[in-house]
């Protein structure tokens, strides 16, 4: 019979509605209902002068053809003008499997060259390819829904270089074990549509189609919170049961363990079987127990959602450690406590360091408290034996000066006497007056020495007056060339301030005469900044670098007291001692402070 006459008839259109657009997926739960949408889908596309592209397998191609031929769309003339190729699907997908994986880049060799051929039997630019897979099927069949995932996807990024309408099916059986929910999930994911097995090619009304459709969009959404919410339980127990460092578990809302992970195990002794049911104040110590402290924790931690605490605890064989203990409140959407979560830390390692650490802290601040009295007493000691040794000076110089100093100077005296010319003899009067040279000589000495270790221009007419009568007797004893320059405003600093100042004077120009190789020391007094100030500075060899960074802070160290008392000195007075040195010479800076007073005539 002509297939034009036979579409003419009102049965033929009436079975042939509109196809399915885009990327669909088809469920269905025969083989007969299959048929009825394939043969409607292939159907309208030949009757619409379009090219169809079917992978089926071998018994439904046959049906097909069959149910096709039955309505006079003769299946076999289009398959001879390129409208209609039918393609074997399994052995379509062992052209397309590599060591059991469908390859890509043959998947995209084999459909294009089918949709080439179809599209140079039609003319009209605006013709359409309509194709019907049952590869996916197949893979889903065999067990393989990874890599039906893939062929689906395979066709998606086909789309976006072809036109073509691809209608997939899968049988409903495929999708009964619980363990095909997320890949079905998925599966929707892929497709524009998802057609139910209530087809709307074979629905009785609008209304049941639109039912339907609600119904199994219905059914994935409930599908999603159970495949989320089973992930979410599923990761969740798998993070507590391997969590080995922390006890965590669960308790009903009066106090009893109700589930046991492998931490609380390690951490309590306790196994799931010999703890769950029991009241979580096992844990505790018999003197908490009886004060009620577990009870109270459940308290506060139900009233204000959350309660932490550290403590000792108990394991099974009766052994304490040092826990520390987060307990939160869980409650229903109502409002009303379900029970509360427990979480367990065993902190006895860290308490422990952190005592030993305390302890250490607090014996280090008792022994630097011992050090600074030490070193309080040693500088007290030390300012002690300057003092001690200053009031011994000038002691010293002045028993030379009152008693040996008279006694030098009556003896030339008398022997001045005995030189007069009156019955002396040439030789006697020479002798003589050898003896009183050396008693005057004496004399002198004495003299500098009781000067030198107190001298009373220091007390008397202060620093500014006293620097430059030693200068005039160390230049007369040593060769070197001396300066000195004062501010004339400068005026008495206090007496502790001046002998401080002296000494460093003193034993700087000590260290010019006997290190330095200088020809010339430059002494300087002056103020700045309510210090006093004295420099002393030469034009010497200066000290190694060597030396001073070995020795720091304690380049003093000079023989006896020398300027590291000087230095000690100067702290004591609230001041301080520098010393700057470079191959052109060394600068010695002394500072103490101290108002002046007005400067003595």
């Amino acid at each position: 019979m002509p297939t034009d006459s036979v579409l003419t008839s009102s049965p033929a259109r009436d079975a042939l509605t509109t196809g399915v657009q885009g990327h669909a997926v088809q469920l269905y739960s025969d083989n007969a209902h299959l048929m009825d949408v394939l043969t409607r889908f292939v159907g309208n596309t030949l009757l619409a002068g379009n090219v169809a592209l079917v992978i089926a397998t071998l018994a439904h191609k046959r049906q097909l053809e069959r149910r096709l031929s039955a309505l006079g769309l003769a299946p076999a003339s289009a398959a001879l003008r390129t409208r209609y190729i039918t393609l074997d699907a399994s052995e379509t997908l062992s052209r397309l499997l590599i060591e059991g994986t469908v390859d890509r880049g043959r998947f995209n060799e084999i459909v294009s060259q089918v949709f080439a051929r179809l599209q140079s039997a039609v003319s009209s630019q605006d013709c359409r390819v309509a194709v019907f897979g049952e590869l996916v099927a197949l893979l889903w069949a065999q067990g393989k829904p990874r890599e039906a995932l893939r062929v689906e996807q395979f066709w998606n990024e086909l789309a976006k270089k072809q036109s073509f309408s691809l209608l997939c099916a899968y049988p409903v059986a495929s999708f009964t074990h619980e363990n095909h929910l997320e890949p079905f999930l998925k599966l929707c994911g892929l497709h524009s549509s998802v057609v139910p097995t209530g087809s709307p090619m074979e629905s009785s009304s609008e209304e049941e189609h639109l039912r339907t459709i609600a119904q199994l969009q219905q059914k994935t959404e409930e599908y999603e919170k159970q495949l989320a919410l089973r992930q979410t339980e599923q990761q969740f127990r798998l993070l507590v049961e391997a969590v080995q460092d922390y006890a965590i578990f669960m308790l009903d809302p009066d106090g009893h363990v109700r589930t046991w992970n492998l931490g609380a195990e390690r951490i309590k002794q306790y196994t799931a079987t010999d703890i769950i049911g029991k009241h979580f104040s096992t844990f505790y110590p018999e003197e908490d127990v009886r004060n009620g402290k577990p009870q109270w924790e459940l308290v506060i931690a139900a009233k204000d959602g959350r309660f932490e605490d550290e403590g000792w605890r108990l394991r099974k064989d009766g052994s304490r450690f040092w826990a520390n203990v987060t307990i939160t409140a869980l409650r229903d959407k109502s409002g009303k406590l379900v029970g509360f979560t427990k979480v367990t830390r065993d902190f006895t390692e860290r308490m422990q360091v952190q005592r030993a650490l305390q302890k250490e802290v607090t014996e280090r601040r008792a022994a630097e408290q011992q050090l600074h009295r030490s070193e309080k007493s040693l500088r007290k000691l030390s300012l002690h034996l300057l003092r001690t040794q200053d009031e011994e000076r000038k002691r010293i110089g002045r028993d030379l000066h009152d008693s040996l100093g008279q006694y030098l100077a009556v003896l030339k005296m008398k022997l001045e006497s005995l030189a007069s010319p009156a019955g002396q003899n040439g030789s006697a009067a020479t002798e003589l007056a050898r003896c009183i040279q050396l008693a005057e000589d004496c004399i002198k000495e004495v003299r500098t020495v009781s000067y030198l270790l107190y001298p009373p221009m220091l007390e008397e007419r202060g620093l500014k007056s006293a620097i430059p009568w030693y200068l005039d007797g160390f230049s007369a004893r040593s060769g070197i060339h001396t300066t000195f320059e004062a501010e004339p405003s400068f005026g008495r600093l206090p007496r502790d301030s001046e002998l401080a100042l002296f000494r460093v004077l003193q034993e700087s120009l000590t260290n010019v005469h006997r290190h330095s190789g200088s020809q010339t020391a430059r002494v300087r007094l002056s103020m700045k900044e309510g210090m006093g100030v004295l420099q002393i500075e030469d034009q010497g060899k200066g000290i190694s670098s060597d030396f001073l960074e070995q020795s720091g802070q304690d380049w003093m160290g000079a023989p006896g007291v020398g300027l590291r008392g000087m230095n000690e000195r100067m702290r004591q007075l609230g001041g301080k001692l520098e010393l700057f040195s470079d191959q052109g010479g060394t600068r010695v800076s002394a500072m103490v402070p101290g108002e002046p007073t007005a400067p003595p005539d």
